[in-house]
């Protein structure tokens, strides 16, 4: 399969691929002299790595061809092996597990009901330990742009009962994550790749409940500040479509002053 880039009538780059539900090989990947220092290279890639769904990512270039090299480790390909097939021919395999692709979407009217689906079921696995369920995150915010993941706050009477869920959370189709880097906390994730749920389980009383709920409180009592964020999250999905953590670094600052606002407001600190 071919890809071109065109500038104007003229086809300035191709990339040509293999494509299976596993991997996709990169087999030729070329701009015109003309066309080069434009970025053209780079565009091609990350089109295969934004639109085309697959495991991993495969290629193979010259083992001094270091500008290729570098363009693709630019993008977080590993060299895993370099390689004779011929004598005095010596090639360099790459590849990178697919990447988790920032992605933001505009408001889904569904998204409210997929987090009721998912509240029922979790209801009826976790019974009489369950405290609260809440919706949380961007999705749970009416008219907010988000990435299509619907995060999932429980609220329940003792965290050490957590492990006695984990089979049926697994059955329910979640990966149990541990703390995930907060302390006090369970985290689990559905969806693979695809991440489509986040549960955060925290034992009543554990402040990031409360930050959580005066957050999406907050946003929702202040439209003007929601679509702040809205445009903020667009503008990073656009800067950093490959690279989660640079999006995730771009929001905090903004969050963090949010939060701030939003415990005072919470307190009576602003005009409700």
């Amino acid at each position: 399969t071919f890809i071109g880039w065109f500038e104007g009538e003229e086809l300035a780059g191709i990339a040509s691929f293999i494509h299976t539900a596993e991997k996709l090989t990169i087999c030729r990947l070329a701009v015109h002299p003309v066309h080069f220092r434009k970025g053209i290279a780079m565009a091609l890639l990350r089109y295969l790595l934004m639109e085309k769904e697959a495991e991993a990512f495969e290629v193979t270039t010259g083992a001094e061809n270091e500008p290729a090299k570098a363009l693709y480790q630019k993008l977080g390909f590993s060299e895993i092996e370099q390689y004779e097939p011929e004598k005095g021919i010596v090639l360099s395999r790459l590849t990178l597990n697919a990447p988790r692709k920032v992605k933001v979407v505009s408001y889904q009217e569904e998204w409210e009901g997929e987090f009721f689906k998912e509240k029922k079921q979790l209801e009826a696995l976790f019974q009489n330990e369950v405290l609260h369920i809440h919706h949380i995150g961007s999705t749970s915010i009416p008219g907010m742009s988000a990435k299509p993941v619907i995060d999932i706050l429980i609220e329940v009477n003792d965290l050490g009962s957590a492990a006695r869920f984990e089979k049926g959370m697994k059955m329910l189709g979640y990966e149990s994550k541990g703390e995930n880097g907060i302390p006090g906390r369970r985290f689990f994730q559905k969806g693979g790749r695809k991440r489509t749920h986040h549960v955060h389980l925290y034992e009543s009383g554990h402040p990031d409940i409360r930050r959580h709920l005066a957050f999406r409180d907050y946003l929702i009592s202040h439209p003007e500040r929601a679509e702040e964020y809205a445009a903020l999250k667009m503008k990073l999905a656009e800067m950093f479509p490959l690279d989660m953590a640079g999006y995730v670094d771009g929001k905090n600052g903004w969050i963090k002053e949010t939060e701030r606002l939003a415990e005072q407001w919470e307190k009576g600190g602003e005009d409700r």
